[in-house]
């Protein structure tokens, strides 16, 4: 009888040391993070480099597969897999198709400088207090933002300096938000809804002449119905580092330490290249011989004037209170 007990604990000794042996990946919990910008840019390098310190600082328990590209669908599916739980985590745009409060963080002229936007999203920063309990609300787990860009104006007549050339050259504006529509109905364009994934023919075809995007979106999809280009810098535009809100919170307090951690130094990264990067994209459409124009301050004064304005019209979009705070930061 000894011997057999004896031989028991053996057997159990032996099974725990091959299960401690083992690498923490095999005991790891996995998690999927969906992106929207092409692998190997630096929208999809932060979200990679995100994951990695993850992995790291939580030594290994938590495990997150990246899918760049939409890769697991478009950036409004995710985000609602990402409400729903069937996606983990993602670098996504504000989608305020859930809640149309999140349209506030479109808003024009929000920012008007780079700086401007790294206040304006920071942890602290009034606006990510303004959309952080609407997040909540939804699900999700806001993390932080990456700076996907300053938003400008490609064409295919122009070229276009101030916003009265935009009526007189007869241009036909792609908007993707009412915020944008807004703001190019107030210079008196017509504007036409399109989706991303039907631009690139609208723009070949004549169904619409201009859209406004960053210079890698513009770059990257666009460059070849794309002839000129203006750094009106009208939009900083936004990605939100998210996490599903249930799952948040059935992670033990050093996981979320370890998870927010990852992510500030991820975007902190992402977001101190971010203007850098936009400029070399600028350079690439130059290079590829799309004619780049850029403001002088009197002429990017005469685009803020028609943000301004369009902000009464997008009022009744995301309500009094929340334009009225809005107003008394964005100045």
């Amino acid at each position: 009888m000894k011997t057999k007990r004896f031989l028991k604990i053996v057997v159990l000794a032996l099974a725990l040391s091959l299960i401690a042996s083992l690498p923490s990946t095999a005991m790891a919990r996995k998690w999927k993070a969906g992106g929207v910008a092409p692998a190997n840019t630096l929208d999809d390098d932060a979200l990679k480099k995100w994951c990695a310190l993850v992995k790291e600082k939580t030594g290994g328990k938590i495990v997150l597969d990246e899918f760049p590209g939409e890769q697991l669908g478009p950036y409004r599916d995710m985000f609602d897999n990402v409400v729903r739980g069937v996606q983990e985590a993602g670098l996504l745009p504000l989608s305020p198709e859930f809640d149309k409060r999140l349209q506030a963080g479109y808003t024009i002229y929000l920012a008007r400088t780079w700086e401007e936007g790294r206040k304006v999203y920071a942890p602290g920063g009034w606006m990510f207090k303004l959309l952080e309990p609407i997040f909540l609300e939804l699900g999700i787990k806001p993390l932080g933002f990456y700076f996907m860009g300053m938003d400008g104006f490609g064409s295919t007549k122009g070229p276009v300096v101030l916003p009265q050339d935009v009526k007189r050259l007869g241009i036909k504006v792609r908007t993707w938000n009412p915020a944008d529509r807004l703001f190019f109905q107030e210079m008196g364009a017509q504007t036409v809804d399109i989706s991303f994934s039907e631009l690139f023919t609208s723009l070949q075809t004549g169904v619409a002449h201009a859209q406004d995007n960053a210079p890698l979106i513009t770059y990257t999809y666009l460059r070849d119905v794309t002839k000129y280009y203006t750094d009106t810098n009208h939009l900083f535009e936004p990605l939100v580092l998210m996490v599903n809100l249930k799952l948040w919170n059935k992670q033990p307090p050093a996981i979320q330490k370890a998870i927010q951690e990852a992510a500030d130094e991820a975007l902190a990264w992402a977001n101190s290249k971010a203007e850098q990067t936009a400029e070399e994209y600028l350079k690439k459409m130059e290079a590829y011989g799309i004619k780049v124009t850029r403001l002088t301050p009197e002429q990017r004064a005469e685009w803020y004037k028609y943000g301004v304005k369009s902000w009464d019209k997008f009022e009744k979009i995301i309500g009094k209170k929340t334009m009225d705070i809005i107003r008394s930061h964005a100045k």
